[in-house]
């Protein structure tokens, strides 16, 4: 009897979806259902820390919100987990889009807009529809600025494409403005004019109504888009963006509508829509209700599972200090970036040269080996087993704990200095780390008003932050320093800056505590001006030290180690 075939091996398994930009950079995950949602709702609201200060906290449908949050409809993610990195760019392109209106204040555009027009209840629905587009195209545009737009994209295409399967019979006025949309958002700067359909666009729209009903609206838009695309982004002011857009909105609303008063808006337009459709958004709604009764139930599992908050240092500064009235709020801060490795390497070999010069040596030996340097003492074994070798090992180990404070303050925002400053510090630290297996490395800026505080080097890897804000240099080496406590060993701080503080409670309270705790401070100025450099002196006095060129570094880091040995 022959026997049965083999089963084929199965090599790899397809997951579908698995393809997407956040596979590069997300890899915290999980199969568990509260802890993955919980896991991407931390990234998504790091995603929208970067968008800007005031995005508000990102939660999902369903959870305690307020006017401070941003809701995301989790509905396109449940079902599998961990969630494929296809989906993830779909919420992060919701959560981009909604962090962006956030930021530019469309909530106060609409509010404006409404109050001055005052349009009649058959116009009302229209209105809003008109103005939530216009603030799309404007938004996203704003995104296409940087990497966030490909993810703007992605959620654009799947909301249009949402919308295109609720859609009436044409013409509505909802399909011109979400294929204007597409049109005005896309990264050929000239397809709002040319309006070319590529293969995904022509699948949704019906092309006989496209020529038909759609040209002239689309001419009347276009001339929006120029306005949204490059003039208002350049107004400095936020409320003077406001003001331009309102204008703007409301003087193409009043040719706009004599093309499209008796189009139907959407299937929410209740003064156009006929009754029979009624059924189908009660089916809708039910459904949005089932999604928010699952996150309710996941609600305090998904809380308990998010990391906590930035830790608050500010009480622990203000129990050290004499000028309490100054201090401004200090947190802890967990939100990094990849850094790229700029090792000098040349350099990086002279500073561990200097470290282990500085480091205190201990020997240890490895007696009874097959072979080596042979020790004398076990000569006796050579006829028997021969274990006579032995070998010896140097290990090094610095006396005090280094720690590196970085400025990464607005000062630091040019990317030449910016780049200059991180391959000072990686070289630096990653010298003493060799010789030192408790050094740290930390960068602090500033952002919502508060002095946030980073630890670069984490896990093994090197990681990086975003030069903004103002200098709080006191707070910074003050917090710096109760978050490093070691009650063996004497610290040392480091402190990298191109400026004096201009915010907080001042570097005298800083010097003043570190001499009460006995840690030792030098503050290395790095890129400095001739007034930068007074600046310094003038707060710190012996304790700086100016750096205009790397190779400095070496002597200088010698110095200072040897002199903190003799003391």
């Amino acid at each position: 009897m022959p026997p049965a075939p083999a089963t084929p091996v199965i090599e790899r398994f397809v997951i579908p979806d698995a393809d997407g930009y956040s596979e590069f950079w997300r890899r915290d995950k999980s199969p568990v259902e509260p802890l993955e949602l919980a896991k991407l709702l931390h990234a998504l609201r790091k995603v929208a820390a970067f968008v800007g200060r005031n995005a508000g906290e990102v939660v999902w449908s369903g959870m305690a919100q307020d006017d401070a949050t941003i809701a995301i409809d989790p509905s396109p993610i449940l079902g599998c987990y961990p969630v494929p990195a296809a989906r993830t760019d779909l919420v992060v392109g919701l959560t981009v889009h909604q962090a962006y209106l956030r930021t530019e204040w469309s909530a106060r555009v609409r509010e404006l807009a409404l109050a001055r027009l005052q349009p009649p209840p058959q116009y009302a629905y229209k209105f809003g529809l008109f103005l939530d587009l216009c603030e799309s195209v404007y938004v996203d545009n704003l995104a296409n600025r940087s990497v966030l737009g490909h993810y703007a994209e992605i959620a654009r295409r799947w909301r249009v494409e949402n919308n295109a399967r609720r859609l009436l019979s044409p013409p509505t006025l909802s399909e011109v403005l979400h294929l204007w949309w597409v049109f005005a958002t896309d990264r050929d700067p000239d397809r709002y004019r040319t309006r070319w359909l590529d293969p995904w666009l022509e699948d949704l729209l019906d092309r006989a109504a496209f020529d038909k009903f759609y040209q002239a609206p689309f001419e009347q838009l276009a001339t929006l888009v120029p306005a949204l695309r490059t003039q208002c982004p350049a107004i400095t002011g936020i409320a003077e963006r406001v003001e331009f857009r309102v204008e703007h909105y409301l003087a193409l609303w009043k040719t706009l509508l004599p093309r499209i008063r008796f189009w139907i808006g959407d299937s929410g337009d209740r003064f156009m829509m006929p009754s029979e459709y009624d059924e189908n958004i009660a089916t809708e709604d039910a459904e949005r209700k089932a999604v928010k009764a699952t996150i309710v139930s996941y609600a305090k599992l998904i809380e308990r599972a998010l990391p906590t908050k930035n830790r608050d240092l500010t009480e622990q500064v203000l129990d050290n200090v004499m000028n309490a009235e100054s201090v401004v709020r200090v947190e802890g801060s967990d939100i990094l970036m990849p850094a790229k490795d700029l090792v000098d390497t040349a350099l990086r070999r002279k500073l561990e040269h200097v470290v282990r010069h500085a480091a205190q040596r201990t020997s240890a030996f490895n007696r009874g080996l097959t072979s080596g340097k042979i020790h004398s003492r076990r000569l006796y074994r050579a006829h028997t087993t021969g274990t006579v070798f032995q070998e010896k090992k140097n290990e090094y180990d610095l006396r005090n704990d280094v720690v590196l404070l970085v400025d990464a303050t607005g000062s630091m925002a040019d990317p030449a200095r910016w780049s200059r400053a991180e391959t000072m510090f990686q070289t630096l630290f990653m010298a003493i780390q060799a010789y030192a297996k408790n050094a740290r490395l930390f960068a602090y800026n500033e952002a919502r008003g508060a002095c946030r505080i980073s630890e670069l080097f984490r896990g093994g890897r090197m990681h990086t932050v975003l030069p903004q804000g103002k200098t709080a240099s006191g707070e910074a080496i003050i917090a710096t320093a109760l978050s490093t406590r070691s009650a063996a060993r004497r610290r040392i701080i480091i402190h990298i800056t191109d400026g004096a503080s201009n915010w907080g409670c001042g570097v005298a309270e800083a010097i003043a505590f570190c001499r009460r705790r006995n840690i030792g401070l030098l503050t290395l100025g790095i890129g400095c001006s001739p007034a930068a450099k007074q600046s310094l002196r003038d707060e710190y006095g012996k304790l700086v030290q100016f750096i205009d060129d790397l190779q400095q570094l070496p002597p200088l880091l010698g110095s200072l180690l040897n002199y903190d040995a003799r003391h």
